[in-house]
């Protein structure tokens, strides 16, 4: 079975982005906006602690950081 290099980046990039958001995506070549997903997500996290809401958000942004890092890992 001969599997492509753009899967197999896809599919590193997207095991990256799904424990930390954002690595896959810098991963792929996109750092500036790797570290804004990072840093968001940081600070969302870090507040969570304190309002449940805020965990909602960390969800949120940790499923568009798989969603953009499929996008780029894809172009």
């Amino acid at each position: 079975m001969v599997i492509n290099m753009v899967d197999k980046t896809m599919t590193i990039a997207l095991l990256i982005s799904f424990f930390i958001p954002g690595l896959g995506i810098a991963y792929v070549g996109d750092v500036k906006k790797a570290l804004t997903i990072l840093g968001v997500w940081v600070v969302c996290k870090i507040v969570s602690f304190y309002s449940f809401f805020m965990s909602i958000v960390v969800f949120l942004i940790w499923v568009y950081g798989l969603y953009a890092t499929y996008q780029e890992a894809s172009l």
